[in-house]
C-alpha cells in the first residue's frame, strides 16, 4: 500500500534537513563548502509548497548555527537570505529537469540549467554577502578601495562556495533521477509479475 503524498513530503523534508545539517557540520573546517544552497535549489524543485521549500535551507542554517555559533545579525540574515534564494529557480528547474515515462529527459539544456543555477547562486552569494560584510562589519574602509579589498579577501572562499553548490547540486539531482528510474523500473517489474 502506498503512503500518502504528505507523508512522503514530510519524510523528504526531514531527510533533506538532517542531511544538510550533518554535512554542514562535517565540513565545518572547509570555509563555505556546504550543501545548503544546493538543497534550497532541490527543495524548490521537489516540494509543491514554496514555504516548505524555503524552510529547508533556513532550518538547516538555524539548527547548525546553534552548534557553529551565531554572528553579526544583519550579516547572518543576509547569508540566510542568499542561501534560500535558489528556491526562486523552482519554475526554471521544473521546466528543465523533467521525467518522461519514468526517465529523466537527459539533455544539455537540463545539465546546463542545473550548472547555470548553481553558478549564479554562488556568484550572487559571493557578491551580496561580501557587500554586506563591507557595509556592516567595520573591518574595511567605506570607500571603493575598501569594497574592492573586501571582495579580494573573499575570493579564496568563493572557490569553496562554487564547489559546494555545484558538487552537492549535481549529486542531489542525479541521485534523485537515478532513484526515480529505479522506482519506476521496480513498479513495472512488480506489475509484470502480478499480471503473470
Amino acid at each position: 500500500m502506498s503512503q500518502p503524498k504528505g507523508y512522503s513530503e514530510a519524510l523528504a523534508f526531514f531527510g533533506l534537513v538532517a542531511c544538510g545539517i550533518s554535512v554542514r557540520l562535517y565540513f565545518r573546517d572547509v570555509p563555505n563548502f556546504a550543501p545548503v544552497a544546493a538543497l534550497a535549489l532541490f527543495a524548490g524543485y521537489f516540494f509543491a509548497s514554496r514555504t516548505v521549500a524555503l524552510a529547508v535551507p533556513l532550518t538547516i542554517m538555524m539548527v547548525s548555527d546553534t552548534v557553529l555559533g551565531y554572528y553579526h545579525l544583519p550579516l547572518m540574515l543576509t547569508v540566510y537570505t542568499m542561501l534560500a534564494l535558489p528556491v526562486a529557480a523552482r519554475g526554471l528547474m521544473r521546466r528543465l529537469f523533467r521525467f518522461q515515462d519514468g526517465r529523466w529527459s537527459s539533455n544539455l539544456l537540463s545539465a546546463g540549467g542545473l550548472l547555470g543555477c548553481g553558478i549564479i547562486s554562488s556568484v550572487l552569494f559571493f557578491l551580496v554577502t561580501n557587500f554586506a560584510s563591507w557595509m556592516v562589519m567595520g573591518i574595511y574602509d567605506k570607500s571603493w578601495a575598501g569594497l574592492l579589498h573586501c571582495y579580494a579577501q573573499g575570493l579564496p572562499f568563493f572557490r569553496y562556495t562554487l564547489a559546494g553548490d555545484l558538487g552537492f547540486g549535481l549529486s542531489l539531482f542525479v541521485g534523485y533521477a537515478v532513484m526515480r528510474s529505479v522506482m519506476v523500473a521496480s513498479r513495472r517489474q512488480l506489475a509484470g509479475d502480478v499480471a503473470r
